[in-house]
């Protein structure tokens, strides 16, 4: 299935954070998404290549529940990561309405795992995520326009 990344505002960690925190984060995000009108009850996975050489692969259709699952424990997080350098999970709905994309790695000391999150919505959404979201997990989250996102992570 093709994939066309959604325009609107993403929504990025700017520095790398704990893994238990990441879990956390990702659960309040993936809750908000699916509570969503416009949300899909189908969901796509893909292999994120954009920060290692601009690919982007299909990985089959994949569901809330297991979305969940995969970020339910550090473990479960660090294992769900593709193990190749720069290689986030990407989640969309079927209709790329929105897109989330995470990724859990050993940090430069190799002493602890750490991780990223973003996530791209229609710009209509950004004030409900900000409320509903930001304030809550209190991260260091950046807002730019989706345009300018995929121009910074591109390899």
């Amino acid at each position: 299935m093709s994939f066309t990344p959604p325009n609107g505002v993403a929504f990025h960690i700017t520095d790398e954070i704990p893994v238990a925190d990441l879990c956390a984060s990702l659960r309040r995000v993936i809750s908000f998404l699916q509570n969503l009108d416009v949300s899909s009850p189908r969901l796509r996975l893909y292999h994120d290549w954009w920060e290692h050489d601009g690919l982007h692969f299909d990985k089959g259709s994949i569901n809330f529940h297991e979305l969940f699952a995969m970020v339910e424990t550090p473990r479960a997080l660090f294992d769900a990561t593709p193990d190749e350098h720069a290689v986030f999970v990407g989640i969309a709905p079927e209709d790329s309405r929105w897109y989330l994309r995470f990724r859990a790695e050993w940090d430069a000391d190799e002493k602890n795992i750490v991780g990223r999150l973003a996530v791209i919505l229609p710009s209509e959404l950004g004030a409900a995520f900000k409320q509903e979201v930001v304030a809550s997990v209190q991260l260091p989250l950046a807002e730019m326009s989706s345009e300018y996102y995929y121009k910074k992570v591109n390899a």
